[in-house]
């Protein structure tokens, strides 16, 4: 018999029975508490975009300044919100989670042999998803909705206006963008498998455009762009065709605008252009395969630091990753903004 005392008898809390089932909840829980940052990390980068746009366009009306009539300040609110977006929360979010701002860039030099023809296939692949997006925005009118977000008109532009948005439209982003979804984003779902990270940051990175447009092609360019990146471990091909996708989009503009051609010349530079990224890239392709076939494996992915990640399924990832607060929130403002770019203006 136990001796009395006054004070109950501690009996210790039985140990959770370690099985694989308890292993893959587990690691479903660290993931999606990992997404659940990266979320609110995506958020911080648009809502900074947005909120760095509008405190400056309110710096310009009380200056006087008209942006609808003066371009160079236009672009320059755009060059500034655009770094500030991708510099402050990038930071930040570096910072506070230890994630490695070395493991955003990867590697950073690439032998030419290699990243030409990276470059050239990337390109080739996205003048066919360019090709798919452009019918998509020509029949989207049957439904009765319009985008009106994101349209550029160049004809009354000087030339330092021309200059000053290509860099607005196409150098600023290249590096923006592709350090916020392939650096970060990207970045970090890598650990649970390359597949996994590519999609989950393609969607993100499509949704953040906000409109059906640009979501259908961005998420397109995002899965183009990320596998390249993943061939090379390095973000640098994916900033050269982030870079030329936007500067051949841009002149594009410009030609039909400023260029004084007609129809079909337009049309046969449009051609021209396509046909020389598309034999490129398929002759890149022919060489890449012959010399390095191996890196197009995606599923051969690097040695994970977690060991329990292979307890759960693709499924189980996505779910994660979707089910997650801070992507949910991003999700519906992004949803929200596209429709709101749907309504036509005339409503």
């Amino acid at each position: 018999m136990q001796p009395y005392s006054p004070f109950p008898y501690y009996q210790p809390a039985p140990q959770p029975v370690i099985t694989e089932e308890y292993i893959r909840q587990n690691e479903k829980r660290k993931l999606r508490k990992k997404s659940n940052g990266l979320g609110f990390y995506i958020f911080a980068y648009y809502a900074t975009l947005q909120a760095i746009a509008l405190v400056m366009m309110i710096v310009y009306q009380s200056s006087g300044i008209n942006m609808y009539t003066n371009h160079s300040a236009e672009y320059l609110l755009d060059i500034l919100a655009s770094v500030a977006s991708a510099l402050i929360p990038g930071l930040i979010y570096i910072l506070t989670s230890g994630f490695s701002i070395r493991k955003c860039f990867g590697k950073t030099m690439i032998q030419p042999t290699m990243l030409i023809p990276i470059v050239l296939m990337g390109m080739g692949v996205s003048m066919a998803a360019n090709f798919a997006a452009d019918i998509f925005a020509r029949n989207i009118s049957v439904f009765g909705l319009e985008n009106h977000a994101g349209n550029i008109e160049t004809s009354t532009y000087s030339v330092f206006e021309i200059i000053l948005s290509a860099v607005a439209i196409s150098i600023v982003p290249a590096f923006a963008e592709e350090f916020a979804f392939r650096g970060i984003v990207m970045g970090v779902l890598k650990k649970y498998g390359r597949a996994f990270a590519l999609v989950c940051s393609s969607i993100m990175f499509g949704m953040m455009h906000s409109n059906t447009t640009q979501i259908v092609f961005a998420t397109l360019l995002g899965l183009i762009f990320g596998y390249m990146d993943l061939m090379m471990d390095s973000i640098v091909p994916s900033v050269i065709l982030h870079f030329c996708n936007n500067f051949y989009a841009t002149l594009m503009d410009e030609l039909e605008t400023n260029g004084n051609l007609d129809q079909r010349s337009l049309y046969t530079i449009y051609f021209f252009i396509v046909f020389l990224f598309c034999v490129g890239g398929l002759v890149s392709f022919i060489y890449m395969v012959k010399t390095h076939k191996d890196i197009f494996r995606l599923g051969a992915a690097e040695k994970s630091e977690l060991p329990y990640v292979d307890t759960m399924s693709y499924k189980d990832k996505l779910q994660a990753f979707f089910t997650s607060p801070g992507i949910i929130v991003s999700l519906i403002t992004f949803l929200s903004i596209t429709l709101i770019n749907l309504i036509p203006l005339d409503l």
